[in-house]
């Protein structure tokens, strides 16, 4: 997750370069481009504060801690880009669209830009590389797409410049418009998806089973649930048949030996809850169980 401290450190340098070619010019996409800034900048700290909650201990008022406050920052995050940004975006391009107005560059303009576009560029490398060294956590994720849509914007700003295209810079200015909102409406499902109560990946849930199957006294497996408790943490509720002959001893040391296990065979379990039936019918419900695993998402959270 360093990726996003630096990420916020970065934009925040990037913003002042946008904000020179912002004042030094008079260009649709560059104005666009300052407000696709302001709102990486914003998204970013928006980002480290949902860091800085997720680290937070647990309480009896939260339990599970923090580790979901990452999502809400991303998700507010999400909507301040695809809402307000997009809007002043997208109205900037429109109004050069219907003017045509004479694009004016300066060379301190040009220069920010360019130097803004070399910062987003090497941005993106170091956060593909952190990506794919497996460090798929959500503000990983995020900090990848947004470099990425930083890029094209940077692109786009700096061929309105150099070309001086009244009809360029408007649809420039239109298609930085629409990556804001592609990209918030893409990040902001994810994080949504999770603050709903999406279940964990198929191959956490199918190791979990594997791991309780293996045991000799569990005759079934009914049910299992998950919940992503954060950033590649889950909770796990499992339903279990065992005989009915066991006592509360017995049983006990079943649940802590399975709890035991499944932690140790997947290190994002962090809580694992074992309810205990006693056989019914149909027997072998989990194979259902292992049919409906499949149809999940393999990737982490």
């Amino acid at each position: 997750m360093r990726a996003v401290y630096i990420s916020f450190v970065l934009n925040l340098i990037i913003l002042i370069l946008k904000v020179i070619a912002f004042t030094q010019s008079k260009s649709s996409a560059v104005d666009a481009e300052f407000l696709h800034a302001l709102g990486n900048a914003v998204g970013s700290g928006m980002l480290v504060l949902g860091l800085i909650l997720m680290n937070r201990r647990p309480s009896f008022r939260y339990p599970f801690g923090f580790g979901r406050g990452i999502y809400v920052a991303g998700l507010i995050s999400a909507s301040i880009v695809g809402g307000f940004l997009f809007s002043i975006s997208l109205f900037t391009g429109l109004n050069q669209l219907k003017s045509l107005e004479s694009v004016y560059v300066t060379q301190e303009s040009l220069l920010a830009v360019a130097a803004a576009t070399f910062m987003d560029f090497s941005m993106f490398v170091w956060a593909f590389h952190e990506f794919r060294k497996g460090m798929n956590d959500p503000s990983t994720r995020n900090t990848l797409v947004e470099n990425l849509t930083d890029c094209v914007g940077d692109v786009i700003a700096v061929a309105a410049l150099t070309t001086v295209n009244p009809l360029l810079d408007a649809v420039g200015a239109l298609i930085i418009a629409a990556i804001l909102l592609i990209s918030s409406i893409s990040l902001g499902f994810k994080y949504a998806e999770v603050l709903i109560g999406r279940s964990a990946p198929k191959n956490v849930l199918g190791r979990a089973v594997k791991v309780v199957l293996s045991d000799p006294r569990v005759v079934d497996v009914n049910d299992v649930k998950s919940l992503v408790i954060g950033p590649n943490q889950y909770l796990l509720l499992i339903q279990v048949e065992v005989p009915e002959n066991l006592s509360v001893e017995e049983i006990n040391a079943v649940r802590e030996e399975l709890v035991s296990r499944i932690t140790s065979a997947e290190q994002s379990v962090k809580h694992v809850v074992i309810e205990f039936y006693k056989p019914t019918e149909p027997p072998k419900t989990f194979k259902e169980v292992l049919k409906d695993i499949i149809t999940l998402s393999p990737s982490k959270e």
